[in-house]
């Protein structure tokens, strides 16, 4: 566990310093500023999920069970995360009409952009989405029959479910990378969708080994030796 709590820091951190080098060009000592803000989801996961692998495959522990025992608990680590951005003011969605739409002070990222027009609760939808597949997970938790689905299956979820999410949410254009219609396809989403279908190889994979490895192996019954004396 604390193998992964460093590196997700670490790989949020890098993966956000990577997303915006113009802002540390000259003032490369900030990239150690975690707390003047600046993490990126996807970097913690990757970091932290590949981090937590190899440790526990370097201790003899079962890798792909260790990883579906900690999948619910990395759910469930999404919700308060996004919990957090929705209180820090970050994260936050487009203009809304919706009765529901929120308005943040004026001083805020948010209300920088966007004044006293309602938004998106976009972090909201994104952590109730997180405790959803906390739920999901928690009741599939023990039907698992091959080790490391759980945790691929979770991969896969969070990825789609971040493509469309991520309609609602506010990018710098910088961010923006396909446009297409009246929208904009971003980096996260692109992300989204290739991290999507590594998760589903990796779930007909792990199927396919888990088939192979059932699989009776015949052994060849031992020819009688001629008990007769020559």
């Amino acid at each position: 566990m604390l193998v992964t709590l460093v590196s997700s820091v670490i790989g949020a951190r890098l993966l956000y310093v990577l997303e915006h080098l113009s802002e540390f060009r000259g003032e490369w000592s900030s990239i150690l500023a975690v707390w003047q803000g600046g993490l990126t989801l996807y970097g913690g996961i990757l970091a932290g999920a590949c981090a937590a692998l190899l440790t526990a495959r370097r201790l003899g522990m079962p890798m792909w069970a260790v990883a579906d025992a900690l999948t619910p608990s990395v759910a469930l680590g999404t919700m308060f995360g996004r919990v957090g951005c929705f209180l820090n003011g970050c994260c936050y969605g487009h203009p809304t009409a919706l009765p529901w739409g929120v308005v943040y002070p004026p001083d805020s990222f948010a209300g920088l952009e966007f004044g006293d027009t309602p938004i998106h609760p976009a972090q909201i939808y994104n952590a109730l989405f997180g405790l959803a597949l906390f739920a999901v997970l928690w009741k599939l938790r023990t039907r698992v029959r091959v080790a490391g689905t759980l945790f691929w299956s979770f991969i896969v979820a969070f990825a789609l479910g971040r493509i469309v999410l991520d309609l609602f949410r506010a990018y710098e254009p910088s961010a923006h990378l396909v446009a297409i219609g009246p929208g904009n396809i971003t980096e996260s989403q692109l992300t989204s969708l290739a991290l999507a279908l590594f998760g589903v190889l990796m779930l007909v994979r792990l199927r396919r080994g888990a088939a192979k490895a059932a699989v009776p192996v015949a052994v060849p019954s031992p020819v009688p030796r001629d008990s007769g004396s020559s």
